[in-house]
């Protein structure tokens, strides 16, 4: 699997949206924690979406678009 990071929900919310509209299959990884109290997260970052290696050039090239996209 090739793993994508996310800062934070929204922004994993917006990039699944591009994933589903292309019939690319993902899982989204929250590393939130209620047992640590957010632990994870202060040190590996809000989570990531995982894509089948197969469909790592096309979640790139959208992750790109989306960073061009949103991140003005």
């Amino acid at each position: 699997m090739f793993k994508i990071p996310m800062s934070n929900p929204f922004e994993a919310d917006m990039f699944v949206a591009m994933l589903e509209a292309e019939g690319i299959p993902y899982t989204v990884v929250d590393h939130s924690s209620l047992v640590f109290d957010g632990l994870f997260q202060m040190t590996m970052g809000w989570g990531h979406v995982e894509v089948p290696e197969e469909f790592r050039d096309s979640a790139e090239a959208l992750r790109k678009n989306f960073v061009q996209e949103y991140a003005k």
